[in-house]
């Protein structure tokens, strides 16, 4: 659509998709209320809530919003709120949706929308300004899916998920959409056992999107590759109207494939499907290597398993009695996904089965930092945990001998104040997640080694003793080690030029830059347990240094009796002062700027000759400061 802006293009999807994926859904109707959760938003790219809908999970991301990108936020292809609705659409159906317009009803490469009163899971959020999905309806609460709602302030940018609207006190703006359309097809996801018995029929099922769209459901015979063709296909089942079929195989490893086709005669394939059958004997016992396990949300760990007898075809088939806490693989590998408990069962086919208790721990903190340090505080940042209540914050007591806990907190960032000055501490942070009364509590952050600063060198004074030496005096510090003296040139960013020892509290600079203002400051350096630690720094002195000498200077002297003079340049100057010798003195006759290195004296008399020298001057803060005259020229 052409002059359509890439915000409102992507506002069109959006509204499309989330019509789309409701009239597929099946409405979540329960009465318990879903609580908003508040995170922190630090990187781009944060996955801070995702949605599993027809077999497929779609991740909302982040990116941290501020001054600067807030309006930009509205257009972003990848973090708006539209983009959100336009990936789900994509990966749910594979349509593409446009139209998305404040107050216009969605269009569709394949099918319509409507706009409905009831929504269901799966139907578009929309009002004037922003675009999301529904997750979730419990009575007259509406949860959310969406994408980069945000705010921020001068501790960061935050964001929540699961944010929720009442149907009984909507806005006016506030619209709900559906998707209709006969000859949509969506990705096949299978459903079926992992393991089954041979010679009995073994059912498979899987998703697809119109009623009257048909799918084929191919079996082939499993290879480590992960690559099938014709030669490892063992059968092959057409034109299914429905979504299951039943089959009977002899003892083997397997792998299934769905493709759905439209009545357009596009298709969508599933992902392969890996099963067993099996067949005698059978396990009469199933025993895991634990009986617990702990592990760290977003790590893996594995459960050892045994089946008895030694020689049996048995195939266990492992299952979380909370896919949301940890799940796990049919290899027996648990991944931790959300502080909590919950139960791994590993089970034969046979019906004997063995349990493991998953405990899952918050993340683990990383990226611990002190962002600022000053005299007695010290404040500490580190990246967010997803699905934590909050953070502890501990402190090394070197009287215990042992770390405390000093705070807890839902920020990321934690000023500890009333600190002793120029001295060491040590910190460590770890998240926690608070469920049914009980705090479940990740690993420790790597500990962080801080200091606080020493105090500030006082009444630091600069002047100049030549044309390119200045000194510096100042009031020392007890017990610092040195002192780094720092220098902006002409408004540059400071350096460190000098640096001095700890009992002196004076540095002489030599071979400034000529025609230059400075700015200077010094920083005591303290050593504490082998590491610099450097003060704040002294309030700034300035001093300027006097342009160099003019030279290169030529005069000649023209028919009209003017003499025109030349000049090389000299850094800094801000003017030149020309100056005539006339009845024993030297009288200043022309300035010109810095720009110029020539100029023509005029009104001069036609006989004689004419003594001339130049000198160049800096102005600073209403000050000149003046270089040495050149050398006399006669013309």
């Amino acid at each position: 659509m052409k002059g359509i802006s890439l915000y409102r293009r992507i506002a069109s999807v959006c509204i499309t998709l989330v019509m789309m994926v409701t009239m597929f859904a099946v409405p979540i109707g329960t009465n318990a209320a879903t609580v908003p959760v508040t995170v922190t938003v630090s990187k781009a790219g944060q996955v801070v809530d995702t949605m599993t809908f027809n077999g497929v999970t779609v991740q909302a991301i982040y990116i941290p919003r501020n001054d600067s990108n807030a309006s930009e936020m509205w257009d972003d292809p990848v973090y708006c709120c539209a983009a959100l609705v336009t990936k789900f659409y994509k990966a749910v159906y594979g349509c593409t949706v446009y139209n998305l317009w404040p107050g216009s009803t969605p269009l569709c490469d394949n099918g319509y929308f409507t706009k409905v009163k009831t929504p269901q899971v799966g139907d578009i959020y929309g009002n004037s300004s922003h675009w999301a999905i529904v997750k979730q309806i419990n009575g007259s609460e509406v949860v959310l899916f969406e994408q980069n709602w945000t705010w921020y302030d001068n501790n960061g940018c935050y964001a929540k998920y699961n944010r929720t609207v009442n149907l009984n006190n909507l806005e006016s703006d506030v619209s709900f959409f559906r998707y209709s359309g006969a000859n949509i097809i969506v990705k096949p996801v299978i459903t079926t056992e992992y393991a089954s018995l041979e010679n009995i029929e073994k059912t498979f099922s899987w998703t697809k999107g119109s009623d009257d769209s048909t799918s084929t459901l191919n079996i082939y015979k499993y290879n480590s590759k992960g690559t099938y063709n014709s030669s490892n296909l063992v059968s092959s089942t057409t034109d299914i109207m429905g979504t299951s079929t039943s089959l009977t195989f002899p003892m083997g490893h397997y792998m299934a494939q769905v493709i759905n086709y439209s009545t357009s005669g596009n298709s969508y394939t599933s992902d392969f499907k890996e099963f067993y059958i099996v067949g005698e004997p059978l396990a009469s016992n199933v025993e895991l290597g634990a009986d617990s396990l702990t592990v760290v949300a977003g790590k893996t760990k594995t459960v050892s398993s045994k089946m008895l007898p030694a020689n049996t075809n048995d195939v266990l088939t492992w299952t979380s009695s909370d896919d949301s806490v940890a799940v796990v693989s049919n290899q027996g590998v648990v991944t931790g996904i959300k502080a909590g408990v919950t139960t791994i069962t590993s089970k034969a086919v046979s019906g004997v089965k063995d349990t493991c208790t998953v405990t899952v721990k918050p993340g683990t903190v990383s990226n611990l930092r002190a962002s600022s340090c000053s005299k007695n505080s010290i404040t500490l940042k580190w990246d967010a945990v997803s699905n934590v209540t909050g953070y502890r914050v501990f402190r090394y007591d070197k009287a215990k001998k042992k770390y405390v806990k000093v705070a807890d907190l839902k920020t990321t960032s934690f000023k500890l104040s009333g600190l002793n000055k120029a001295s060491k501490y040590k910190f460590k942070v770890r998240a926690y997640k608070k469920l049914k009364n009980k705090n479940y509590t990740g690993n420790y952050s790597s500990v962080l080694i801080a200091y606080t600063r020493p105090d500030k060198p006082k009444n630091l004074t600069a002047y100049l003793k030549s044309a390119s030496t200045v000194k510096l005096s100042w009031t020392g510090i007890n017990s610092a080690n040195s002192y780094a003296v720092y220098a902006s040139a002409d408004g540059g960013k400071y350096e460190i030029i000098k640096t001095v020892s700890g009992n002196k509290h004076s540095a002489k600079l030599k071979k400034l830059k000529s025609g230059t203002s400075y700015k200077f400051k010094v920083k005591a350096i303290k050593k504490i347990s082998g590491a610099s630690v450097y003060s704040g720094g002294s309030k700034v002195a300035y001093a300027t240094t006097s342009p160099g000498k003019v030279k290169g200077v030529t005069a000649v002297k023209n028919s009209d009796g003017s003499v025109a003079l030349s000049w090389k340049s000299v850094n800094g100057a801000t003017k030149y002062q020309i100056y005539m010798l006339s009845g024993g003195y030297y009288v200043r006759v022309k300035t010109v700027s810095s720009a110029k290195v020539k100029t023509t004296i005029k009104n001069l008399a036609t006989n004689g000759k004419h003594t001339f020298k130049i000198r160049a001057y800096k102005l600073n803060s209403g000050y000149k400061f003046y270089g040495k005259y050149s050398d006399e020229v006669k013309a």
